[in-house]
């Protein structure tokens, strides 16, 4: 009953949290879902230029993750958040008004007018998303109980994977009732312009609902009570000129302090980031192109990310059972066997229905569900002073280079290789498996500490070391 409890108060009081989480990987996946009418819509019929458009938006995000990590390490994770949520909620609806170069000709200056604000709305969507993921990954970590933390960071992937669904169900319905012709002149808008429904909701949620993590709270009284180090109101202004000259200098001491945990994070993410763009949306994409049934492709889908939500519970169990880096190290092992694999046999027969549901459905699902635990693996990198920080810098650069570039790269190896995207999925796995490795090899000597909040279980007792220090 402990944990079921853990994860009801979780629910109960964190919803805004976890609702603007469905919303920001919706609004990534609908723009990957509809890429041949954007394609049509904004570029000319060149599919390279449209990824090019998709990877804009990840080329924000770690300065996103950097901007939104300094606001919410020194003002609270519900400030970070509610920025957050209503920027990529405007950036995703205004996606949806924009003039088109198809509309308007080629040679017009509204067409123009709309590739230059596309591109601008997907870098600000780019910014505030990459400092969603930072301050809600940071948020679930620390108001998680130790005994169930793995299960409780599940719900971050039951609402990833709930918000691409979403995005898929919604943008086959408007197919299904528009038709092709219909939704290549405005049906496409739709699904952006309806991001502001749970949009809203979120914003509302965060701006009254929302509690600030209590372990944030106990380490900014600390340091306020360290800076001002007396009563009076001088010794009150010297702090907080001390806190202001603490910001600005804060990436700095971050960067020398932290090397070494940015660059674990940022070799731990590349499995995951590269699979579910390089893997699951640009995979949907290919899938489209080559014949595979429009409505069992839709329904493969859906099925991949529902199989993928049940699968999120049980293997957060197992986390907290056998520890966030052996599990985050499964995963990598799986994609780095299973990723060459499971593309050629989808290639070999795309138009197969059975052939879509066992590979797409089921296996690309599998390895995927496997690799969620890497939200809390990055987050454990970190102390709560700079936590936000850390995990907004190192995962959005390893998502931005690496899960950004993904659909591009994808896109451009099939044409030179005709199994590049598959040997690009298990290199992927790989890089993450030699750093898991490398990293516990550090903490082992004391070079290193991994985990800040839950020690134990990380990886088995081969993660203990001189250097496995005890929780905050």
């Amino acid at each position: 009953m402990g944990s079921a409890n853990d994860i009801w108060m979780l629910l109960r009081n964190y919803w805004p949290v976890l609702l603007g989480n469905t919303l920001e990987w919706y609004e990534f996946a609908v723009y990957g879902y509809m890429e041949s009418y954007m394609e049509k819509n904004f570029f000319r019929g060149s599919a390279l230029a449209t990824w090019l458009g998709f990877t804009a938006t990840f080329a924000a995000r770690p300065l996103g993750g950097m901007f939104l990590g300094i606001l919410s390490d020194t003002f609270g994770r519900k400030v970070a958040v509610i920025v957050s949520v209503i920027g990529m909620l405007a950036a995703t609806v205004g996606q949806g008004l924009l003039p088109t170069p198809r509309l308007w000709g080629d040679t017009s200056v509204m067409a123009d007018l709309g590739v230059g604000l596309l591109f601008s709305l997907r870098l600000v969507q780019g910014l505030c998303t990459g400092g969603e993921i930072g301050a809600v990954t940071t948020y679930i970590t620390e108001v998680s109980a130790h005994r169930s933390m793995g299960r409780c960071i599940a719900f971050i992937s039951i609402t990833a994977n709930a918000g691409f669904m979403l995005a898929r169900l919604v943008v086959w319905a408007f197919q299904s009732h528009c038709g092709e012709a219909n939704m290549l002149d405005w049906g496409w808008r739709w699904p952006f312009i309806l991001a502001s429904v749970p949009g809203l909701v979120s914003v509302w949620g965060r701006l009254f609902c929302l509690k600030e993590s209590e372990l944030f709270e106990e380490e900014h009284a600390h340091s306020q009570l360290v800076d001002s180090g007396s009563d009076s109101e001088t010794a009150g202004q010297v702090g907080r000129s001390k806190e202001r000259k603490s910001t600005r200098r804060q990436l700095m001491e971050f960067a020398c302090t932290h090397f070494f945990a940015v660059m674990i994070s940022m070799g731990g993410v590349i499995s995951y980031a590269v699979f579910q763009y390089g893997g699951l949306v640009w995979v949907n994409s290919y899938l489209k192109k080559h014949g595979a049934p429009p409505n069992s492709l839709m329904l493969a889908g859906t099925c991949s990310r529902l199989f993928q939500m049940a699968l999120a519970l049980p293997v957060g169990w197992l986390a907290d059972i056998y520890g966030t880096a052996l599990l985050t190290f499964a995963g990598a092992l799986t994609q780095t066997l299973a990723g060459l694999p499971l593309f050629m046999a989808l290639a070999a027969d795309p138009q197969s229905v059975a052939n879509l549901f066992t590979t797409y459905t089921f296996g690309y699902s599998l390895v995927a569900s496997l690799q969620f635990t890497v939200f809390l693996y990055c987050s454990e990198l970190f102390p709560t002073a700079v936590r936000n920080l850390g995990v907004g810098v190192s995962y959005n650069i390893g998502f931005g280079i690496f899960g950004g570039f993904a659909p591009l790269i994808a896109e451009a190896s099939v044409e030179w290789i005709p199994y590049g995207p598959g040997v690009m999925l298990s290199v992927a796995g790989l890089i993450t498996c030699v750093t898991i490795l490398a990293s516990v090899s550090c903490q082992r000597t004391g070079r290193v500490q991994l985990a800040h909040i839950r020690p134990r279980p990380y990886m088995g007792t081969w993660a203990d070391g001189d250097g496995d220090m005890a929780s905050e």
